[in-house]
């Protein structure tokens, strides 16, 4: 598991990470499948830790027609949802406008901005305990998550520098590629090399 550092590598399972004092990560409960915030051992690093059981992976995917959403599915096919009140629920197993995300990348981690323009966001409740919410508008410490992907599925970032060649060069390609036969060896007899440039 490795950082997310692009929108195109939050297409695949993911593992969202509150870093606050002690580590949480979003998980979505087997028994009634609701969506919260389980905490890490507390010998976990930022840097290392990696999902221990299925309900804290989740699987991003880009919304058809768009090249900033996504849509983030739990373990069970349910899809992750706000409401317009901030509301986050995973009842759904299509997905409509409140299962759209928008993920801001920052340099402190990727916020997750829902249909209503509102970011998931963490709260501090009383008694020690943390929950859920959509309803912020700006981006803070509570909004800002560290999300890792499998490294498989990163995707590598192609080179614009294109690869230069000589004439010959691509010459001696063409022909091992198209009028060769031996595996690849060029077969020519001392007259033709002997005419060749």
């Amino acid at each position: 598991w490795v950082f997310a550092e692009a929108q195109e590598d939050l297409i695949g399972p993911l593992f969202l990470i509150f870093n606050s004092e002690s580590l949480f990560c979003l998980c979505c409960s087997e028994k009634d499948h609701s969506i919260g915030l389980q905490p890490l051992p507390v010998d976990k690093q930022l840097s290392t830790c990696e999902p221990e059981d299925i309900p804290s992976v989740f699987i991003g995917s880009r919304i058809i027609g768009s090249s900033d959403r996504i849509s983030i599915k739990t373990f069970d096919g349910k899809y992750l949802a706000s409401d317009k009140f901030g509301v986050i629920t995973a009842e759904r197993e299509a997905i409509g406008p409140q299962e759209e995300w928008t993920p801001v990348i920052r340099d402190d981690g990727i916020a997750l901005q829902s249909s209503y323009e509102r970011f998931l966001s963490v709260d501090e409740i009383a008694g020690g305990g943390y929950s859920l919410r959509a309803d912020v508008e700006t981006i803070g410490f509570c909004e800002t998550w560290r999300i890792k992907c499998q490294a498989r599925f990163r995707k590598k970032v192609k080179s614009t520098k294109k690869e230069t060649k000589t004439i010959n060069e691509y010459e001696i390609e063409q022909i091992k590629k198209y009028q060769t036969w031996g595996g690849g060896r060029i077969k020519t007899s001392k007259e033709e090399v002997t005419r060749s440039p």
